[in-house]
């Protein structure tokens, strides 16, 4: 998957509001467990530096899913592409779910 959006500017895989990473997994509660804190926490990467980064769109992520999603199939994502951002508890959460 190309079009994969981060809103978790904190995370060591976003990087200019794309994910960078390989492979993520997303929970069965819709939360991406691959989210992984930038080193120095979040005073590491700044709003403004997430913001002048180059997005990499040449990426092709692979997206394992265990919610109970439309876009589930087989444990992968075959939606055209997710939002991740974050959640009210402060993780991060996959807002492309479509509960089935």
């Amino acid at each position: 998957m190309y079009d994969l959006k981060c809103g978790q500017k904190n995370c060591k895989h976003n990087h200019g509001y794309c994910c960078c990473a390989k492979d993520i997994a997303v929970s069965g509660g819709t939360r991406c467990t691959t989210y992984e804190e930038c080193e120095g926490g979040k005073d590491y990467k700044t709003e403004a530096s997430a913001e002048f980064s180059k997005p990499d769109f040449s990426v092709d992520t692979c997206v394992a899913c265990n919610a109970p999603c439309l876009f589930n199939r087989a444990a992968k994502c075959i939606a055209n592409g997710i939002t991740v951002s974050t959640a009210d508890d402060g993780t991060a959460e996959c807002l492309t779910f479509i509960k089935k």
